[in-house]
């Protein structure tokens, strides 16, 4: 909380300063009979324009992204909705769900999945009640993310629940596609949680495609030692907060490799796939990072 009321602060500091120094500037200059507010003024209103745009704009830009991944053959597809690092609660309330919801579910997905850091805090838990609208044919499965800890992993099981949100914690489910065995496998968060990917693996059938739910990236290596498919994870971002010709502007929380930032990457005989996430933590801010909705199709 501190941490959003700072950044809060920053913002409105901004966005009300500039404007008045232009205020102050072309009144001393029109007394002086001189120019407009020169370079000094020129940068001010860079910002000015950056910060609004990047805090009240781009967050409300929400977007989907369209990924096609093969993970062997090609006569049968999977349809995926991802959504990851919602953060209820701080900055994004029940209208921000229902708008993505309906947005999911006009994608007609085969399968919802919430890859963590559902809630920022324990305000979050009473966001969820659009969960219970989304449609798939398969329904809506989900992973807790290091924020669902902090905020309290078993209110989020909880209310997930309620609201008809299969939560997969170390254990995994088969989707049947047209003969042809997924497995759906989640895994606890690596930083609060006790991930155990063999756990999670023991009921998967010989000769499943193996999908791996984490919400962090960073067990892409154990995935493909342990045989995985394809890891769909969150957690990074994708920086929140991006530049052109230089990426993201703050340090990843991952240990693999800042490249891993998001979007779909080979990893060795796995292949991992980051969202980019539909909300914001720290700052309430997106730059050239809309909030998205990856719709990833596999085919196999």
């Amino acid at each position: 909380m501190f941490t959003a009321l700072f950044f809060d602060s920053v913002i409105a500091m901004v966005v009300g300063a500039v404007p008045t120094y232009f205020a102050v500037t072309v009144v001393r200059k029109r007394r002086k009979k001189g120019s407009g507010p020169g370079v000094i003024g020129a940068a001010l209103a860079l910002i000015w324009v950056v910060v609004v745009y990047g805090s009240f704009v781009e967050p409300r830009m929400l977007t989907v992204g369209r990924t096609d991944v093969n993970i062997g053959g090609t006569q049968h597809a999977l349809k995926v909705a991802l959504i990851s690092d919602i953060h209820l609660g701080e900055y994004r309330h029940r209208d921000w769900l229902e708008t993505v919801v309906a947005r999911i579910n006009a994608l007609k997905p085969d399968v919802v999945l919430v890859d963590g850091d559902i809630v920022s805090n324990a305000a979050g838990y009473e966001e969820f009640q659009p969960f219970m609208k989304l449609q798939s044919r398969f329904g809506t499965y989900a992973v807790l993310g290091n924020w669902d800890y902090r905020a309290g992993a078993v209110d989020v099981r909880k209310h997930l629940g309620s609201y008809g949100v299969k939560l997969l914690v170390n254990k995994s489910v088969p989707l049947d596609i047209d003969g042809r065995t997924v497995s759906l496998i989640g895994l606890d968060d690596q930083m609060y949680g006790q991930p155990d990917v063999d756990l999670a693996m023991k009921d998967v059938p010989p000769g499943a495609k193996k999908l791996l739910l984490a919400h962090e990236p960073d067990i892409a290596p154990l995935a493909e030692m342990r045989g995985i498919d394809l890891v769909l994870s969150g957690h990074t971002h994708g920086g929140q907060i991006r530049l052109p010709l230089v990426g993201a502007v703050a340090h990843l929380p991952i240990k693999i490799g800042q490249q891993f930032d998001m979007g779909l990457f080979p990893f060795g005989q796995t292949q991992l796939f980051i969202t980019p996430g539909i909300g914001e933590s720290g700052p309430r801010a997106r730059l050239f990072d809309p909030p998205q909705i990856s719709f990833v199709t596999i085919t196999f």
